[in-house]
């Protein structure tokens, strides 16, 4: 079987003529029918059934139909990846990256990569590390942003350190006194203001948290980082965060001490999938 039998057929199939068909193709109807006549031999069943001058699908060749355009639109990929690898200059690249990246460095990072390629349509989409995973290998997305956690990886999973993240207390300037007893697991009123359970930063707190017999009589869960900055800043309350969310609302409200002992500083990697021809991405790490 080669590819030109399912274009072929996926002609015939869609104009339900052989001798429309074999115009549209620029073959002979006795060529386009006997490429059909080895198709079918091939499969060892009828494809079509005729209908006065008309054909229409068997039940085989509607299922020949539903998987011929699968393997038509995967070649077309292909192609398609192949001549961005080749030019790396038209296309598209699907993103997938983590809120925080997103909210912190997307903005430049976009903003440099139109500059340098204004031929690429880019599609940033919002995941978590999972979905991140999960998605390269299902092929929905080119490439990942996020953590490179201390774990076992799928096999087809490569990843590329870019940068690494430090973590500081966030407090306001009136309840800073207790810096000290916080890190220090002693008593304090302040509540903790967190990621809800489920994202990747909420469980490297937790886990701080436990190691060093942090005392959190209060949570507050929030799903913003702006939210998160706001009621630290304006009311009883601390949070540990990366270090580089103090560039999101910079405030005269709020100071930031380092942790002592401090956590391992957290790994920003770029996710790629390994041995699939895919779109040249080397320019998103570089940047």
């Amino acid at each position: 079987m080669e590819l030109r039998h399912l274009r072929y057929f996926k002609v015939v199939a869609e104009l339900q003529h052989f001798h429309q068909a074999a115009e549209k193709l620029h073959i002979t109807q006795p060529a386009l029918s006997n490429q059909m006549k080895q198709l079918e031999e091939e499969l060892n069943t009828a494809l079509f059934h005729r209908v006065g001058r008309h054909v229409k699908l068997s039940e085989s060749g509607a299922k020949v139909l539903e998987v011929a355009n699968k393997i038509l639109n995967e070649v077309d990929l292909l192609k398609e990846a192949v001549s961005d690898i080749e030019s790396g200059q038209t296309g598209s690249l699907r993103i997938g990256v983590l809120q925080s990246i997103n909210a912190l460095y997307c903005r430049e990072i976009v903003l440099e990569f139109d500059r340098l390629h204004p031929g690429i349509a880019l599609h940033i989409e919002e995941l978590s590390n999972r979905q991140i995973e999960q998605r390269l290998l299902t092929g929905d997305i080119d490439v990942g942003i996020g953590f490179i956690l201390d774990k076992k990886y799928h096999h087809d999973l490569l990843f590329e350190s870019l940068f690494s993240e430090a973590w500081k207390l966030i407090i306001n300037h009136e309840s800073a006194k207790y810096a000290s007893a916080i890190m220090q697991g002693q008593p304090h009123p302040l509540k903790a203001v967190l990621l809800p359970e489920g994202f990747e930063t909420r469980s490297v707190v937790d886990q701080f948290f436990e190691d060093h017999q942090i005392f959190t009589s209060k949570i507050t869960e929030v799903n913003t980082i702006s939210f998160i900055l706001d009621l630290v800043e304006n009311g009883m309350a601390f949070s540990i965060l990366p270090e580089a969310f103090s560039r999101l609302n910079t405030s005269a409200k709020r100071r930031e001490y380092d942790l002592s002992p401090a956590p391992k500083e957290r790994q920003i990697g770029l996710f790629t999938v390994k041995d699939r021809l895919r779109k040249n991405v080397s320019n998103i790490s570089a940047l």
